[in-house]
């Protein structure tokens, strides 16, 4: 059974939510609380290892079967992070938009599919999610995604697209949940989509994205492929977050881009690396060169929030079958790690750890801190016995206070 502390305490929030009934709330706290601490993330191992959980059909049907509406959440979710200073969003901030392929076994379930997942370099079996991603110089956090699915053959002219998916994120988060930042990122698989490019500018927003190596540019009236582009220039040295860069750029057109600010940056390291040189496109045309090479750099944010959903919060972990009940597992998903960003404002270990660090080493010092915390106060309790030891403990963990 696994003790709640400092992160049950960021669960308070979840009792102010309209989204949720009396019950419903209980049974989201025990999850988002599975999600963080259980070792299996399946609505199986959270009802065996939270106490209690009223058993895993409780969970399931929560997750299938009770009238809660997960977008409503979402945006509650995000409300609640912009009451406290250290999560609020800013004009300063950026949106970055990827996809992610987690790997999975089963044929049942909701999209799963053969995709391209670039972490693998080749097709893998599983389930597919874009995501819009927030991020700053203090906080980070998923905004909101959507699930894309391979059509059927016969549905091939119904599919929608990741492009398609990810404009309709860019329209939520301008219209509906208005998103002050001003500045998207893209790698280059998104930036490739001038669509995607010309729907963020219609917001009055910038952007910028990656190229591939072979798009094409016109320099000097003679069009040709970007890495063709980099052999004719001379590029100037410069020193860019404590990093040595030698840097080039101009605005010119760009293929489905139109005129747009270009920079050629080579990292100059002793390390080997796979791609040493960027080719950086941008509308911030009298932009320094500088802040867009650190603006992009931002964009590496939703990779560690990719491998710390993966590895910790069960981000590929949900074996529900039915697809709103998969939809309602990301949403709870998001919610805890968003919750875990936050964190009780008299931790120590928020005090000690880095909002940037990653989140498997924030979790493992509150472990260390709560155990700590559990035996100092144990050995202040010399006239208890253990059941009148357990009885006081008792409050640590997550309780059921009704039935359904």
């Amino acid at each position: 059974m696994l003790p709640i502390t400092d992160f049950l305490s960021c669960t308070d929030p979840l009792d102010e939510f309209d989204s949720l009934s009396y019950h419903q709330t209980h049974h989201a706290k025990t999850y988002v609380t599975g999600l963080a601490a259980a070792r299996s993330k399946t609505v199986t191992g959270i009802a065996r290892e939270v106490l209690p959980a009223q058993g895993d059909r409780a969970l399931n049907k929560f997750l299938t079967k009770y009238d809660w509406n997960e977008d409503q959440l979402n945006h509650e979710r995000l409300e609640e992070l912009q009451k406290h200073g250290e999560t609020r969003w800013s004009q300063d901030g950026y949106i970055v938009i990827d996809d992610s392929v987690f790997q999975r076994t089963g044929k049942e379930l909701p999209g799963a599919g053969e995709f391209y997942d670039h972490t693998e370099g080749e097709p893998v079996w599983g389930q597919d999610l874009v995501y819009a991603f927030y991020t700053d110089d203090k906080t980070s956090y998923p905004l909101a995604f959507r699930q894309y699915e391979k059509a059927d053959d016969e549905d091939q002219d119904d599919e929608e697209t990741k492009y398609d998916l990810s404009r309709e994120i860019v329209t939520e988060l301008e219209e509906e949940v208005g998103v002050p930042a001003d500045t998207y990122l893209f790698d280059s698989w998104f930036a490739h989509d001038s669509d995607l490019i010309k729907h963020v500018e219609s917001y009055g927003k910038d952007w910028i994205g990656p190229l591939r190596s072979n798009r094409q540019v016109t320099f000097d009236n003679e069009e040709m492929r970007v890495d063709a582009l980099e052999e004719r220039i001379d590029k100037v040295e410069r020193e860019i977050n404590e990093e040595t860069y030698k840097i080039w750029t101009k605005t010119l057109p760009i293929s489905q881009l139109g005129e747009v600010r270009l920079v050629i940056a080579e990292k100059v390291t002793d390390e080997d690396e796979d791609n040493p040189v960027k080719y950086l496109a941008t509308n911030k045309i009298d932009a320094p060169s500088g802040h867009l090479i650190r603006g992009y750099s931002y964009r590496w944010r939703i990779e560690t929030f990719f491998e710390d959903s993966k590895q910790d919060l069960g981000l590929g972990g949900c074996e529900v079958r039915d697809s709103d009940g998969a939809s309602r597992h990301w949403h709870l998903q998001m919610l805890t790690y968003s919750l875990l960003r936050l964190g009780p404002e008299s931790s120590v270990s928020e005090r000690l750890v880095s909002k940037a660090s990653s989140l498997r080493a924030q979790l493992e010092h509150g472990l260390k801190e709560t155990i700590y915390n559990m035996f100092s106060w144990v050995r202040g309790q010399p006239d208890h016995d253990l059941d009148g030891l357990m009885e006081e403990i008792d409050h640590l963990f997550l309780h059921s206070e009704g039935s359904l």
